[in-house]
């Protein structure tokens, strides 16, 4: 397999088709697999991983960096708007990675273990470079969707400030901002444990949500599934309130939005646009269907709704 192929699927910079041969390729032979996996450690060390971070100074360090810069042959897929910090944990020798995706970004990866994640913007991941014996365990501070490997014997588990999901091989999606507030977990295959405090709250099966509300967690059906377009690099929303929609621009976006027009129309909405296009296009958007005109406050950065 072409190593300039690999990276590039490592990068999340490749096609569809491309990304189907690599899978057959690693399906092919447990040989290729290895392959793939070794070449994973090797992109991680290049890229990931700081040297000189040792059990004894323990110190963290953050590596900035431009498309090009590391090698001609690697291209970053966030460039240097993402971060990435390696740390040794105090308490055993696993090497950690931390990935901070900025802003109107997002950022595809695929762990040692063959597990497949979607980053959202402003979201952060803690993840070991090689998962323990064990167990694996990964650390989320905002949204991902996530495709585990399975594996019955090295359970999976995300642990946010607000709850754990705890799983052996399945897709689901978890929004966790501790900035925002509140804790959503939703599964499309498999099975998820939830836990809080290491008490097991619930078990969901597929197509079932589970979030957060007034300190109970609530199991629904899932109703919406364009709320999960943003995987796609999508923003949408279906029958939402303004409020709500100016609420999810301000997450993806990390910005301030406050409505003084308190006239506005108290209807639901429904549309989507690209987080690639910015909040200034989106606000736009929605002005074709809302009467109202926004002004930025450039010494506070605050979007004032009018």
């Amino acid at each position: 397999m072409n190593k300039d192929l690999l990276y590039r699927f490592f990068e999340g910079n490749t096609t569809l088709e491309e990304e189907k041969q690599i899978r057959q390729w690693i399906d092919t032979s447990e040989e290729n697999r290895i392959t793939f996996l070794q070449e994973r450690k090797i992109y991680d060390a290049i890229l990931f991983r700081s040297p000189g971070i040792s059990n004894t100074n323990r110190k963290r360090r953050t590596i900035g960096y431009h498309i090009g810069a590391i090698a001609a042959s690697l291209f970053i897929l966030i460039a240097s708007a993402l971060y990435l910090h390696t740390l040794r944990q105090e308490n055993n020798s696993l090497d950690y990675n931390t990935l901070v995706v900025p802003a109107g970004q997002r950022i595809h990866l695929i762990l040692a273990d063959n597990t497949d994640i979607w980053l959202n913007a402003n979201s952060t991941l803690r993840y070991p470079t090689e998962f323990s014996r064990k167990d694996r365990t990964v650390y989320l501070d905002g949204e991902a969707f996530f495709e585990v490997s399975k594996d019955d014997k090295k359970p999976f588990m995300v642990k946010t400030t607000s709850g754990d999901i705890k799983v052996t091989g399945t897709s689901f999606n978890v929004e966790a901002y501790s900035k925002h507030g509140g804790f959503e977990t939703s599964l499309f295959e498999g099975s998820v444990e939830i836990y809080k405090n290491d008490h097991k709250l619930t078990t969901l099966k597929p197509d079932e949500r589970s979030y957060l509300k007034d300190g109970k967690l609530y199991v629904t059906p899932i109703t919406d599934m364009d709320k999960y377009l943003w995987k796609d690099g999508l923003i949408a929303f279906n029958n939402k309130r303004l409020e709500d929609i100016l609420q999810s621009l301000e997450k993806y976006f990390d910005i301030r939005i406050q409505i003084s027009n308190s006239s506005l129309p108290q209807r639901t909405y429904t549309g989507k646009f690209r987080q690639s296009d910015g909040v200034d296009y989106a606000l736009r958007v929605l002005q074709k269907s809302i009467h109202f005109s926004y002004q930025r406050d450039e010494t506070t950065g605050i979007v004032y709704i009018k």
